[in-house]
């Protein structure tokens, strides 16, 4: 009779603790909230008759191991940083500051060779037979692995999810981002063109342009955008939509037309993105290039003889204030055989493997240098000389390159 008593509680035992794994396994496939999930553990184990447990995961990417759920404690446990030494040895206590919280037991729990938790337990009530911490701990073991292997599942596929559209919203942004480069530059018998555009994984925000004006007038221009992504690609989209309409009405007036601009970047991105940019005018009837320098990158003019020059004169970048307190203008001479090389940051802050800049220095070196080259003859000394610089290290930054050969 005794022994068939017994095995009637075993099999209700096992019943329970079967009951408990689909409970917790269908509420798994349900995709319940986390805080249901660890309240639905605690309600099987209760029912059990576990008087004291606390359960320690540590978060992808986090120091220090939580506490998700507990109960039977005085007082709240804190995170604990190395549970491989707070919760071994002889102490069996959570010390936090002048408290010391006591615990009974303290069981690792592993997945794949990996302990993903620590479930702390005691009872309430002692000296009424083998705990149920002990006679069940083998199935709290089970039920936790089960617990914390779906919330990591749950992890790992949210950071899948959310690097898919990342990468699936840079992708897009590229595409966007080529499309405003033009295909084709328009070289004439006053100038020839050259660029080269290298994008940082999948999207840049670096943009170049030419665009012919009335009167055989050019106009060029380099332009960078802060941040990446949509945001910055829709603002770059904008900003190009806009500024070729300005060409079209372009007056001759370059600090009027470089407030426009500003106005639409402030107004597009409200301060939290903005747009560096350098704009010049070419006039082959005059021999002469206005320019304004709007927080870019000092483009390098080169004359047909004596030194070059970095061109800075403007203004800040587009969109950084409501509105541009004062806007200077440069203007030089361009005889035939001089030229104009306009970069984005990314060519000249490129780093090798010893971290040293490419640098303005070097680059006025060689373009010095190469004075008489063409255009494509240049971008392309250029482009191997930076790559040799660069060795193996990998790309910073957008690298885009823009050169003008005047004739």
């Amino acid at each position: 009779m005794a022994a068939d008593l017994r095995i009637q509680k075993r099999l209700e035992r096992l019943r329970q603790q079967a009951d408990a794994l689909l409970g917790l396994t269908q509420a798994i496939n349900r995709n319940v909230p986390d805080s249901e999930l660890f309240g639905l553990f605690r309600k099987c184990l209760e029912a059990m008759g576990v008087g004291k447990l606390a359960l320690f995961c540590r978060p992808q990417e986090a120091v220090a191991w939580g506490c998700m759920v507990e109960w039977g404690y005085p007082s709240r446990l804190p995170q604990i940083e190395r549970p491989d030494e707070v919760l071994s040895g002889k102490a069996h206590a959570i010390v936090d500051g002048d408290t010391a919280v006591e615990f009974d037991l303290a069981i690792p729990v592993e997945h794949d060779g990996e302990v993903i938790a620590y479930v702390v337990m005691g009872d309430r009530e002692e000296g009424r037979g083998m705990s149920p911490s002990i006679r069940y701990v083998r199935f709290i073991t089970t039920l936790t692995n089960v617990l914390v292997v779906a919330l990591r599942n749950r992890e790992l596929t949210a950071e899948r999810i959310r690097t898919a559209g990342i990468e699936r919203e840079l992708a897009l942004a590229g595409e966007m981002q080529a499309m405003l480069l033009p295909s084709v530059l328009p070289s004439d018998v006053h100038r020839s063109f050259s660029a080269r555009y290298r994008p940082h994984h999948h999207v840049g925000g670096d943009y170049y342009d030419a665009v012919l004006l009335a009167g055989g007038k050019m106009a060029i221009a380099m332009a960078d955008v802060s941040g990446k992504g949509m945001p910055a690609a829709f603002l770059m989209s904008n900003f190009q939509a806009h500024l070729h309409a300005q060409f079209e009405r372009y007056d001759g007036r370059l600090e009027t037309l470089v407030q426009s601009l500003n106005d639409r970047v402030f107004s597009s991105a409200q301060g939290e993105r903005f747009i560096t940019l350098f704009l010049a005018i070419h006039d082959p009837d005059a021999g002469t290039m206005s320019y304004v320098n709007c927080g870019h990158n000092p483009p390098l003019f080169v004359p047909s003889k004596g030194a070059a020059t970095f061109l800075g004169e403007g203004c800040p970048g587009l969109g950084m204030l409501d509105r541009l307190p004062e806007v200077g203008a440069g203007e030089l001479d361009v005889e035939a055989g001089s030229t104009l090389v306009c970069f984005t940051d990314g060519l000249v802050e490129q780093e090798n493997e010893a971290s040293e800049a490419y640098g303005e220095h070097r680059l006025q070196q060689l373009v010095e240098l190469e004075r008489t080259a063409g255009a494509e003859a240049l971008n392309a000394s250029i482009i191997v000389d930076w790559e040799q610089h660069r060795g193996t290290a990998d790309p910073a930054d957008d690298t885009a390159l823009l050169t003008v050969r005047f004739s």
